[in-house]
Protein backbone atom coordinates (compact mmCIF):
# COMPACT_ATOMS: atom_id res chain seq x y z
CA UNK A 1 0.00 0.00 0.00
CA UNK A 2 1.43 3.42 -0.95
CA UNK A 3 1.82 6.45 1.29
CA UNK A 4 -1.37 8.11 -0.01
CA UNK A 5 -3.45 5.05 0.88
CA UNK A 6 -1.76 4.89 4.28
CA UNK A 7 -2.65 8.52 4.89
CA UNK A 8 -6.29 7.79 4.12
CA UNK A 9 -6.28 4.82 6.48
CA UNK A 10 -4.85 6.85 9.36
CA UNK A 11 -7.22 9.73 8.76
CA UNK A 12 -10.18 7.35 8.84
CA UNK A 13 -9.05 6.15 12.26
CA UNK A 14 -9.65 9.70 13.57
CA UNK A 15 -6.40 10.38 15.38
CA UNK A 16 -6.24 13.83 16.89
CA UNK A 17 -3.57 16.48 16.68
CA UNK A 18 -4.81 18.27 19.76
CA UNK A 19 -7.85 18.25 22.04
CA UNK A 20 -10.62 16.95 19.85
CA UNK A 21 -9.24 18.27 16.55
CA UNK A 22 -9.30 15.81 13.61
CA UNK A 23 -6.06 15.54 11.68
CA UNK A 24 -6.05 17.36 8.35
CA UNK A 25 -4.09 15.81 5.45
CA UNK A 26 -0.46 15.86 6.51
CA UNK A 27 2.74 13.97 5.74
CA UNK A 28 2.51 10.41 6.96
CA UNK A 29 4.92 10.74 9.94
CA UNK A 30 2.86 13.63 11.32
CA UNK A 31 -0.34 11.61 11.00
CA UNK A 32 1.22 8.63 12.76
CA UNK A 33 2.53 10.95 15.48
CA UNK A 34 -0.96 12.42 15.92
CA UNK A 35 -2.44 8.92 16.24
CA UNK A 36 0.12 7.87 18.87
CA UNK A 37 -0.12 11.21 20.67
CA UNK A 38 -3.87 10.67 21.02
CA UNK A 39 -3.29 7.23 22.54
CA UNK A 40 -0.66 8.52 24.96
CA UNK A 41 -2.52 11.55 26.27
CA UNK A 42 -5.76 9.59 26.61
CA UNK A 43 -3.99 6.91 28.64
CA UNK A 44 -4.39 4.13 26.07
CA UNK A 45 -0.62 3.80 25.86
CA UNK A 46 0.55 3.87 29.48
CA UNK A 47 3.61 5.62 30.92
CA UNK A 48 6.59 3.28 30.74
CA UNK A 49 4.96 1.11 28.07
CA UNK A 50 7.14 0.03 25.17
CA UNK A 51 5.90 0.93 21.69
CA UNK A 52 6.62 -2.10 19.54
CA UNK A 53 7.40 -1.02 16.01
CA UNK A 54 6.69 -4.22 14.11
CA UNK A 55 3.14 -4.94 15.33
CA UNK A 56 2.27 -1.23 15.26
CA UNK A 57 3.46 -0.78 11.68
CA UNK A 58 1.39 -3.84 10.73
CA UNK A 59 -1.65 -2.50 12.59
CA UNK A 60 -1.44 0.89 10.86
CA UNK A 61 -0.31 -0.66 7.58
CA UNK A 62 2.68 1.66 7.31
CA UNK A 63 6.37 1.01 6.88
CA UNK A 64 8.73 1.38 9.83
CA UNK A 65 10.51 4.42 8.35
CA UNK A 66 7.60 6.90 8.76
CA UNK A 67 6.80 5.24 12.10
CA UNK A 68 10.30 5.94 13.36
CA UNK A 69 10.05 9.51 12.09
CA UNK A 70 6.80 9.85 14.03
CA UNK A 71 8.46 8.57 17.20
CA UNK A 72 11.20 11.19 16.78
CA UNK A 73 8.50 13.88 16.67
CA UNK A 74 7.01 12.57 19.92
CA UNK A 75 10.47 12.40 21.45
CA UNK A 76 10.98 16.11 20.77
CA UNK A 77 7.62 16.71 22.49
CA UNK A 78 8.91 14.59 25.39
CA UNK A 79 5.97 12.21 25.14
CA UNK A 80 8.25 9.31 24.15
CA UNK A 81 11.76 8.29 25.22
CA UNK A 82 14.17 6.74 22.72
CA UNK A 83 16.87 4.98 24.76
CA UNK A 84 19.65 3.38 22.66
CA UNK A 85 18.89 -0.14 21.42
CA UNK A 86 15.65 -0.39 23.42
CA UNK A 87 13.05 1.04 21.08
CA UNK A 88 10.50 3.68 22.01
CA UNK A 89 9.00 3.93 25.50
CA UNK A 90 6.14 6.17 26.58
CA UNK A 91 7.61 8.83 28.86
CA UNK A 92 6.89 8.18 32.52
CA UNK A 93 7.03 11.53 34.29
CA UNK A 94 7.89 11.43 37.97
CA UNK A 95 5.54 12.92 40.54
CA UNK A 96 7.86 15.80 41.37
CA UNK A 97 8.33 16.59 37.68
CA UNK A 98 4.55 16.64 37.22
CA UNK A 99 4.24 19.03 40.15
CA UNK A 100 6.96 21.29 38.77
CA UNK A 101 5.28 21.33 35.37
CA UNK A 102 1.91 22.15 36.91
CA UNK A 103 3.39 25.01 38.93
CA UNK A 104 4.72 26.62 35.76
CA UNK A 105 1.50 25.80 33.89
CA UNK A 106 -0.55 27.50 36.63
CA UNK A 107 1.47 30.68 36.22
CA UNK A 108 0.97 30.62 32.46
CA UNK A 109 -2.77 30.11 32.88
CA UNK A 110 -2.97 33.12 35.20
CA UNK A 111 -0.88 35.34 32.93
CA UNK A 112 -2.78 34.18 29.86
CA UNK A 113 -6.08 35.05 31.53
CA UNK A 114 -4.88 38.52 32.50
CA UNK A 115 -3.61 39.23 28.99
CA UNK A 116 -6.82 37.87 27.45
CA UNK A 117 -8.80 40.41 29.46
CA UNK A 118 -6.66 43.15 27.93
CA UNK A 119 -6.46 41.89 24.35
CA UNK A 120 -9.36 39.61 23.45
CA UNK A 121 -11.83 40.54 20.74
CA UNK A 122 -15.58 40.08 20.89
CA UNK A 123 -15.13 37.13 18.51
CA UNK A 124 -12.68 35.53 20.97
CA UNK A 125 -15.17 35.95 23.79
CA UNK A 126 -18.03 34.50 21.75
CA UNK A 127 -15.93 31.45 20.87
CA UNK A 128 -15.06 30.81 24.52
CA UNK A 129 -18.76 31.01 25.40
CA UNK A 130 -19.52 28.47 22.66
CA UNK A 131 -17.00 26.06 24.16
CA UNK A 132 -18.78 26.42 27.50
CA UNK A 133 -22.07 25.64 25.75
CA UNK A 134 -20.40 22.53 24.31
CA UNK A 135 -19.45 21.43 27.81
CA UNK A 136 -23.02 21.84 29.01
CA UNK A 137 -24.36 19.80 26.08
CA UNK A 138 -21.83 17.05 26.78
CA UNK A 139 -22.88 17.09 30.43
CA UNK A 140 -26.54 16.64 29.46
CA UNK A 141 -25.56 13.58 27.41
CA UNK A 142 -23.14 12.33 30.08
CA UNK A 143 -20.42 12.25 27.42
CA UNK A 144 -17.21 12.60 29.39
CA UNK A 145 -14.85 12.60 26.41
CA UNK A 146 -16.73 15.40 24.62
CA UNK A 147 -16.98 17.20 27.94
CA UNK A 148 -13.22 17.03 28.38
CA UNK A 149 -12.53 18.16 24.83
CA UNK A 150 -14.83 21.17 25.20
CA UNK A 151 -13.18 21.91 28.54
CA UNK A 152 -9.76 21.90 26.89
CA UNK A 153 -10.99 24.09 24.03
CA UNK A 154 -12.45 26.52 26.59
CA UNK A 155 -9.11 26.98 28.34
CA UNK A 156 -7.05 27.01 25.15
CA UNK A 157 -9.42 29.66 23.82
CA UNK A 158 -8.56 31.92 26.74
CA UNK A 159 -4.84 31.40 26.16
CA UNK A 160 -5.23 32.09 22.42
CA UNK A 161 -7.05 35.33 23.27
CA UNK A 162 -3.94 36.52 25.11
CA UNK A 163 -2.39 37.28 21.71
CA UNK A 164 1.02 36.50 23.22
CA UNK A 165 2.87 34.15 20.87
CA UNK A 166 5.65 33.05 23.27
CA UNK A 167 3.14 32.33 26.03
CA UNK A 168 0.90 30.37 23.66
CA UNK A 169 3.85 28.29 22.42
CA UNK A 170 5.16 27.39 25.88
CA UNK A 171 1.64 26.72 27.16
CA UNK A 172 1.02 24.39 24.21
CA UNK A 173 4.07 22.26 24.99
CA UNK A 174 3.28 22.07 28.71
CA UNK A 175 -0.34 21.26 27.94
CA UNK A 176 0.76 18.26 25.88
CA UNK A 177 2.85 16.95 28.77
CA UNK A 178 0.10 17.54 31.35
CA UNK A 179 -2.80 16.53 29.10
CA UNK A 180 -2.97 13.01 30.51
CA UNK A 181 -3.16 14.32 34.09
CA UNK A 182 -6.00 16.69 33.24
CA UNK A 183 -7.76 13.95 31.28
CA UNK A 184 -7.56 11.61 34.27
CA UNK A 185 -8.90 14.37 36.52
CA UNK A 186 -12.02 14.75 34.37
CA UNK A 187 -12.47 10.98 34.09
CA UNK A 188 -12.19 10.56 37.87
CA UNK A 189 -14.36 13.34 39.23
CA UNK A 190 -17.90 12.42 40.25
CA UNK A 191 -19.54 15.85 40.44
CA UNK A 192 -19.71 18.02 37.33
CA UNK A 193 -21.69 20.81 39.01
CA UNK A 194 -18.56 22.15 40.70
CA UNK A 195 -16.76 22.43 37.35
CA UNK A 196 -19.72 24.19 35.75
CA UNK A 197 -19.94 26.70 38.61
CA UNK A 198 -16.23 27.46 38.32
CA UNK A 199 -16.55 28.00 34.58
CA UNK A 200 -19.44 30.41 35.11
CA UNK A 201 -17.27 32.42 37.51
CA UNK A 202 -14.42 32.37 34.98
CA UNK A 203 -16.75 33.59 32.22
CA UNK A 204 -18.09 36.37 34.43
CA UNK A 205 -14.56 37.60 35.13
CA UNK A 206 -13.76 37.35 31.42
CA UNK A 207 -16.90 39.26 30.44
CA UNK A 208 -15.92 42.01 32.88
CA UNK A 209 -12.29 41.92 31.70
CA UNK A 210 -11.20 41.56 35.31
CA UNK A 211 -7.69 40.19 34.73
CA UNK A 212 -6.52 39.75 38.35
CA UNK A 213 -9.71 37.92 39.31
CA UNK A 214 -9.61 35.72 36.22
CA UNK A 215 -5.99 34.81 36.90
CA UNK A 216 -6.82 33.69 40.44
CA UNK A 217 -9.84 31.69 39.28
CA UNK A 218 -7.84 29.87 36.60
CA UNK A 219 -5.20 28.85 39.15
CA UNK A 220 -7.89 27.63 41.57
CA UNK A 221 -9.50 25.73 38.71
CA UNK A 222 -6.45 23.47 38.47
CA UNK A 223 -7.26 21.84 41.82
CA UNK A 224 -8.41 18.72 40.00
CA UNK A 225 -5.07 18.35 38.24
CA UNK A 226 -3.31 18.58 41.61
CA UNK A 227 -5.68 15.92 42.94
CA UNK A 228 -4.97 13.68 39.95
CA UNK A 229 -1.24 13.92 40.65
CA UNK A 230 -1.87 13.02 44.29
CA UNK A 231 -3.88 10.01 43.10
CA UNK A 232 -1.07 8.89 40.80
CA UNK A 233 1.39 9.21 43.67
CA UNK A 234 -0.83 7.17 45.98
CA UNK A 235 -1.22 4.45 43.36
CA UNK A 236 2.53 4.37 42.80
CA UNK A 237 3.03 3.86 46.52
CA UNK A 238 0.35 1.17 46.62
CA UNK A 239 -1.73 3.16 49.07
CA UNK A 240 -4.94 2.73 47.09
CA UNK A 241 -6.14 -0.01 44.78
CA UNK A 242 -6.35 0.61 41.06
CA UNK A 243 -9.71 2.06 40.11
CA UNK A 244 -10.42 3.44 43.59
CA UNK A 245 -9.05 6.91 43.01
CA UNK A 246 -10.49 9.75 45.05
CA UNK A 247 -12.50 12.15 42.96
CA UNK A 248 -10.92 15.22 41.45
CA UNK A 249 -13.29 18.13 41.20
CA UNK A 250 -12.01 19.84 38.08
CA UNK A 251 -9.33 19.93 35.42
Amino acid sequence: MNDEQNTMKLASAEPVEGPGLPVSPQPLPQQIAAHLRHQIIHDVLKPGERIREQPLSAELNVSRTPLRDALKILSVERLVDLPPNRGAIVTDLGIEELRDLLRVYSSLEALGGELACERMTLADLALIHRHQDGMLQAYQHQDRLSYFRSNQAFHLGIIAASRNAPLIEVHHHLNLRLYRVRYLAIMQHRSWTFVSNQHEAILTALDRRDGPLLGRLLVEHLSGAWQAIATLEAKAKGEIASGEAPSAETA
